[in-house]
């Protein structure tokens, strides 16, 4: 079995290695631990083998794939948990290997994961939420490239120290592809996105301005047509127009809760917005949940209060760690359409 991982030496370590395993157990979940993978023989794209004299280097599985020899059929794993000690991942397809026996399988298996992966799921949020109201998050743009996967270690190790951790130092790892949509004039803070997910039903997202505020709907519908349908409505029923296939790759983890109870979902999330060219790395704070009994009674400014204390946190982290970036309020879809008008102009 092929199994392909990040290295999170430093940040700026675009590190990516390979391994081979042994046929993994019959079921839909594959589990990894530690040992298993410090103890494996990795090799770099090129050939050469990744360096083990810095500490620290961590292997942290993307994807793996494995074919079986009688069969032909080739069985796809991509990671949705990684915790210190153990990652998860789990089977999303089973397409049949290439029939050309000499066509370079770790080559054909990288394409078909990057071509067809889907991991899109809800993210745990123990406590409190109040179903309504406006959005509550912060930006952080990384203006050098970073290996994210390194950015989501340092914020593991480093928040829990900050207030209560909400549990455990599980980061969730999300691979979503998205067709955004957005109503004609509205600017650029309103859109629509249509995901599909690996069961075959849809999310439903949309964003949009009420009483001046920006606020975010999410529904699950059963079809496409339903989930158009959902987002149109959330939009004012206005005409949507296609703007770009989205493709976000995330590593999702909790920040730790205030002293009166707010937590955030932190997420390193690398973006690309197809036709537009160039990819997007931010860190994203959004209000979670509280654990108080009566979440309703927290104020929209004490949850923006919450979330920016965090996004405090977070940008001190960076800071520290030497990785460049700015705190802004720019979307993904007014960076790729914003820089698409400035191209238009040159």
């Amino acid at each position: 079995m092929l199994l392909v991982a990040a290295t999170t030496d430093t940040p700026t370590d675009p590190g990516v290695a390979f391994t081979h395993l042994g046929a993994p157990a019959p079921g839909t979940a594959l589990v990894l631990d530690g040992p298993t993978l410090n103890g494996r023989a990795w090799q770099l794209p090129d050939g050469g083998r990744p360096t083990k004299t810095l500490p620290g280097v961590v292997p942290v599985p993307l994807w793996a794939c494995h074919l079986d020899e009688t069969t032909g059929e080739a069985t796809f794993f991509v990671t949705v948990q990684w915790r210190p000690d153990t990652t998860v991942l789990t089977a999303f397809s089973r397409p049949a290997a290439p029939a050309d026996g000499s066509a370079d399988f770790t080559v054909w298996a990288a394409a078909l994961a990057d071509e067809r992966v889907a991991v899109n799921f809800p993210l745990p949020r123990p406590g409190h939420r109040c179903g309504q109201g406006p959005e509550a998050e912060e930006k952080i743009t990384l203006t050098a490239p970073a290996n994210p996967t390194a950015v989501a270690r340092l914020l593991r190790d480093h928040l829990p120290a900050t207030g209560v951790p909400v549990f455990g130092p599980t980061i969730h790892r999300r691979v979503l592809r998205s067709d955004l949509y957005l109503p004609p004039g509205a600017g650029r803070h309103e859109y629509a996105a249509l995901t599909p997910r690996p069961d075959g039903t849809w999310w439903a997202k949309a964003k949009f301005l009420k009483e001046g505020r920006l606020h975010k709907s999410i529904r699950p519908a059963t079809t496409r047509d339903q989930a158009l349908a959902q987002v149109t409505e959330a939009l004012g029923r206005r005409r949507l127009v296609h703007a770009g296939a989205l493709h976000r790759a995330t590593w999702d983890l909790p920040s730790p809760a205030d002293p009166d109870g707010h937590w955030s979902t932190v997420t390193i999330d690398t973006t690309t917005l197809a036709p537009h060219p160039g990819t997007l790395q931010q860190v994203e704070i959004e209000y979670a949940a509280c654990f108080t009994a009566a979440p309703a009674a927290a104020t929209s400014s004490q949850i923006q209060q919450a979330v920016a204390k965090t996004a405090d946190t977070v940008a001190a982290v960076l800071t520290a760690h030497h990785i460049p970036h700015v705190r802004n309020g720019q979307s993904k879809i007014e960076h790729f359409l914003t820089s698409g008008d400035a191209d238009a102009r040159h």
